[in-house]
């Protein structure tokens, strides 16, 4: 992956967590309902993630290197959360992912030895969360591409955090719609 690839990733990622911070505004109304400390947790991680972003491109800096840090600083934290039981395994692990391909995005890669990896990576991330292929798209497109998912993670992310406390009762229903009436 190209260093002018990567620079115009993490321009887009910039503008992302731009918006995304107006929508986080909004994500936090549903935090004002009863929540755990799963919620509150993931809450402030992905509050750390797009604050990273968002602080970037209010202050104008964006050096791979502050971003490094401030990703390891942020796994570190879920690790923790995860190891104390405050974050739900699968938010860990949806997390987990959203922050290597971020990582792997800002990685440099002289020489692209990783350039198959990273492709493979992005294009199931891609997919995965938006349903679009990134094979077919190229350049600004790729990268905006990219961006989006992210994007989308960080809401499904958001609305995984905002249905934690229905997602028992939901699952009772679905069970109990999926086996049908109880024979005798």
């Amino acid at each position: 992956m190209s260093k002018t690839f990567k620079t115009s990733l993490l321009v887009g990622l910039l503008i992302a967590g731009v918006s995304i911070t107006a929508e986080s505004a909004a994500a936090e109304d549903s935090r004002a309902l009863p929540s755990t400390p799963a919620t509150q947790a993931g809450y402030a991680l992905l509050d750390q993630f797009i604050d990273t972003f968002h602080q970037m491109a209010m202050e104008g800096t964006g050096s791979l290197l502050a971003v490094e840090e401030r990703l390891q600083a942020i796994m570190a934290l879920a690790r923790k959360d995860k190891d104390d039981g405050t974050i739900t395994p699968v938010f860990f692990a949806r997390f987990n992912r959203l922050l290597a391909v971020t990582k792997l995005i800002m990685a440099p890669d002289k020489g692209g030895i990783l350039v198959p990896v990273i492709g493979r990576t992005l294009e199931d991330f891609v997919g995965d969360m938006t349903g679009e292929s990134l094979a077919e798209k190229g350049g600004p497109q790729a990268i905006g591409a990219v961006a989006d998912a992210i994007a989308e993670e960080i809401v499904n992310l958001q609305l995984y955090l905002d249905t934690l406390d229905k997602r028992e009762g939901i699952r009772k229903k679905l069970d109990q719609r999926a086996s049908g009436p109880v024979k005798k």
